[in-house]
């Protein structure tokens, strides 16, 4: 019988001779990757042909039509938005050559054609009527694949074809002129990273498979992949058409997590010793603030002067505390910064930010502006890592010693390219996020370390700061009270019941003093309209119903008109565009007097709203009163506007309207419609008709924020609150818009959007992917949530912290209520003070699918994804502004 001893000598000389085995295998595996990409780019062809008559024609043209032929040759026609996709070619100096003609009836304009590449554009030029050879030199435009048409178009001759035409084209030839030769061009066209996750797809499916199945199987998975990236290196540009740029980031983060997995064993020791060197969480967050730093310095010198969001204006008041001999205050003007295009926009914040970047700004006296501008990012840059470091804090707060979240929640929020971008910005968001940022630190200490003095002072001044920086973070001061009476609750060992009930019951108190009931439902208020009351009244003797609208006037301090308005379906507006639209209600006053009737608050894309009312003759006697509006072609939204009688009228005129209506078509005044019992419908000069207004009678009310508190939150909030609250009773109407369009929009832009929001990636797949990925981080979340359901204080402090966060982001989707016209994207900018409740849901979440044992991998795999994700960053902000 064997000893102990000599057994385990002889299983550690096995091992040995295994790992000496796979480590020889493994290096043939790379061989045999680098002989087959040897191979394909050997075999790669110098330039593209692409004939019309092909099926495969149709992956490079797009938006041309079917084949088509003659007697003579077969072609497509090009039509409006044509392009030809020429994929990874247009990372080199091109000459294209298109075989085209256009032959057009008699009457038509000449085929004037300009051809586009990225910002690139060419002369005009004009495509004859007879079949030739357009050659054209083209720049190279790494990340812009098409080679856009614009062409006059025609419409042809046969009535029965409506399709707008613009040139026949046969053949179209791609010549590389930067003087690489096959291989090289090859590789130039694949791009970098492509060609790298190109050699190491062979390699992850042998470690892969060596791991699931032993036996020649690794060798023959491994030999046919190797034939697919032979035949992808030798075929360049249909590598690209089928790994595109933004497939990129999950394709290599799946291939380098499975060669992490697939070498686990040999990668132990040296994973051991990062281990062993960052042992300490102090070691491992020093190391993420030099990440934030490297990327916070990227990001600063990356985008250009002036192309962050509102930077001129943030950037004129900063520097106009500097350097203005007087305050600046609103009005204020300098010429010498003037220049930038600042308009004074800011000089309405609160200054605290400004003043911050104002002090350095005060030693460059004498120097440029540029250079005064790249001072500013980087105080910043400062607060960038900063905020960054409170997130460790937090981190620390919320998880044990040695827990991977102490390190992965600040990196993953250094590691979001959007923040990044905001954060080394000249905006006063930066100052609005490290203040929230310090709050929520205080938040989670005082509930996890219980109540004391210095704590409920570092809660109550963050929240100040917060507030003082922009009033985006204003919520921290109505936040904290109610942070700090459950730290209290808590520390007295309160009851939950107790505790919820004092809490509902400040809520119910709250939103008592905010909130009145009795506003007719659907309107929504504009200026100081019915400021004595509820805008909706029981008269007797109405015409239709027993509630009608009740509107007085008093002087509005915002708004440039006042009165009551309900939206139009966003699904009538293509059938109402270029239309007639017929406006109606009853009217009377408390007094004889010539007032401004029911009319329409539209949009039509050349100005904000635009306003239109008639002018009607009331009395105390109900009158109906209609007038016809004709709708125009670019409407995009739609009001029916009630306006409020003038405020300035002596004495004071109460208005009185029912039965409003607003229907598709010509009608006139008499005789008045007949009304259903709803008011949504009825008939009009014998016709049925559909009305257009909800709740045209005022039946139905619901509530209204008080007018004083109106004007009192207006100033800080800056846009309406009564507008704003209303919406959000208007559940029907806005739910489908936040949910379906706002939230993903949002999320999209939160992990992919820079400057003024305007770059981002092109193509559907990023916004399809990356909101898929973020609700699968919160179901993870929730599913954490179930399992890890135990009161400790630390997991009250970790709910609360994300229940605030899930507030702000709320707000940053909801303020584009009340959507009553048409709005700008949401910025993810007011969600990015949740920043920390945000890493921690991308990343937690993202753990949570991930099996105990594979935890090192699900961390590699999310570190790796944010990486390529700022890769993907990089190189659009860098085509977009410098290619």
């Amino acid at each position: 019988m064997q000893s102990a001893s000599t057994i385990n000598i002889s299983h550690s000389r096995t091992e040995a001779r295994f790992r000496a085995a796979s480590v020889q295998h493994i290096a043939l595996a790379t061989l045999l990757a680098v002989i087959s990409f040897g191979i394909g780019l050997a075999c790669a062809s110098y330039s593209l042909h692409v004939d019309a008559a092909d099926s495969a024609a149709e992956r490079h043209l797009i938006r041309f039509s079917a084949v088509e032929s003659n007697e003579r040759e077969q072609y497509r026609w090009s039509e409006q938005g044509a392009a030809v996709r020429l994929f990874g070619l247009t990372r080199r100096p091109l000459i294209v050559d298109l075989r085209m003609t256009s032959p057009r009836p008699p009457n038509a304009a000449p085929a004037e054609t300009r051809l586009a590449l990225g910002s690139w554009r060419s002369n005009t030029f004009v495509v004859e009527g007879d079949w030739r050879r357009y050659r054209v030199l083209l720049p190279p435009r790494p990340g812009a694949p098409d080679l856009r048409l614009d062409i006059r178009t025609f419409r042809p001759a046969k009535e029965t074809d409506k399709r707008d035409l613009g040139a026949a084209l046969t053949h179209v030839a791609v010549y590389p002129i930067d003087g690489l030769s096959a291989p090289g061009g090859a590789v130039a066209t694949l791009g970098g990273v492509r060609a790298v996750v190109l050699l190491l797809l062979p390699i992850a499916t042998f470690v892969i498979m060596s791991r699931l199945a032993g036996g020649v199987l690794p060798w023959f998975a491994a030999a046919a992949v190797a034939v697919l990236v032979a035949v992808g290196a030798a075929r360049p540009v249909d590598a690209v058409a089928l790994l595109p740029d933004l497939w990129l980031i999950p394709v290599g983060t799946t291939v380098g997590a499975g060669i992490v997995w697939g070498m686990q064993s040999y990668l132990s020791p040296v994973l051991t010793g990062v281990r062993e060197a960052l042992a300490a969480d102090t070691v491992r967050l020093a190391c993420v603030l030099v990440v934030a730093s490297v990327q916070g310095i990227v990001f600063l010198a990356l985008v250009p002067p002036w192309q962050h969001y509102d930077e001129p204006a943030h950037f004129e008041y900063a520097w106009l505390l500097a350097f203005h001999p007087s305050w600046p205050t609103i009005g204020t003007v300098n010429p010498a910064i003037a220049w930038i295009g600042g308009e004074g926009r800011a000089l309405s914040h609160f200054p605290t930010y400004h003043l911050l970047v104002s002090l350095p700004l005060r030693l460059t006296s004498g120097w440029t502006v540029i250079e005064q501008l790249y001072v500013a990012r980087s105080v910043s840059l400062v607060m960038f890592v900063v905020t960054v470091a409170i997130l460790g804090g937090i981190a620390r707060t919320l998880f044990h010693e040695g827990h991977h979240m102490r390190w992965l929640m600040p990196l993953t929020a250094a590691l979001i390219p959007p923040f990044a971008d905001i954060m080394t910005a000249v905006n006063n968001d930066v100052g609005a996020i490290l203040g929230f940022s310090l709050f929520l630190w205080g938040v989670v200490r005082i509930i996890t370390l219980g109540w004391s003095a210095r704590r409920a002072a570092w809660v109550a001044g963050a929240a100040l700061i917060a507030a003082a920086m922009k009033n985006v973070a204003v919520a921290a001061i109505f936040i904290a009270p109610l942070v700090l009476v459950i730290a209290v609750g808590l520390h007295r060992r309160w009851r939950w019941k107790r505790l919820i009930a004092a809490l509902v019951g400040a809520g119910a108190v709250l939103l008592g003093s905010v909130l009145a009931w009795g506003d007719p439902a659907g309107w929504y208020r504009y200026g100081a309209v019915s400021v004595d009351g509820a805008a909706r009244a029981a008269v007797s003797a109405t015409p239709h119903g027993r509630q009608v609208f009740r509107l007085t006037s008093s002087v509005s301090v915002y708004d440039e008109f006042s009165g009551l308005a309900t939206p139009v379906t966003s699904a009538a507006l293509p059938l109402l565009a270029g239309n007639p639209v017929t406006v109606g209600a009853w009217v009377w006053t408390s007094r004889p007097v010539t007032i401004a009737g029911p009319g329409v608050l539209y949009n039509d894309g050349t100005r904000p709203v635009a306003m239109m009312t008639p002018v009607v003759d009331a009395d105390t006697t109900p009158r109906f009163v209609a007038w016809t509006f004709e709708a125009p072609e670019a409407l995009s939204s739609l009001q029916v506007f009630i306006p409020a009688p003038p405020p300035d009228a002596d004495p004071p005129v109460t208005l009185f309207i029912d039965g409003v209506v607003a229907v598709q078509g010509s009608f006139f005044a008499n005789p008045p419609p007949i009304l259903n019992r709803s008011a949504t419908g009825g008939f009009w000069e014998g016709r049925p008709f559909v009305n257009l207004v909800r709740n045209g009678s005022a039946e139905q009310a619901w509530p209204y924020v008080r007018p004083g508190v109106d004007r009192a939150v207006w100033p800080i909030v800056r846009r309406s609150p009564s507008r704003v609250v209303t919406s959000m009773f208007d559940i029907g109407r806005t739910g489908p818009i936040v949910a379906f369009d706002v939230a993903p929009d949002l999320v999209f832009r939160a992990l992919a959007s820079f400057g003024w929001g305007e770059v981002m990636p092109t193509g559907q797949s990023m916004r399809l992917a990356l909101p898929l990925v973020a609700l699968a981080t919160l179901a993870g979340c929730i599913r954490l949530g179930i399992t890890c359901n135990n009161g400790s204080p630390r997991r009250i402090a970790l709910a609360l912290f994300l229940v605030i966060g899930a507030l702000v982001w709320a707000n940053a989707a909801l303020r584009i209520l009340p959507a009553l016209i048409v709005q700008p994207p949401p910025f993810p900018r007011y969600g990015f003070p949740a920043i920390g409740p945000l890493a921690l849901v991308l990343a937690a979440g993202w753990l949570a699918w991930w099996p105990a044992r594979w935890r090192t991998i699900g961390i590699a795999t999310l570190v790796l994804s944010l990486i390529m994700l700022n890769a993907l960053a990089y190189a659009t902000m860098w085509w977009y502004w410098y290619v």
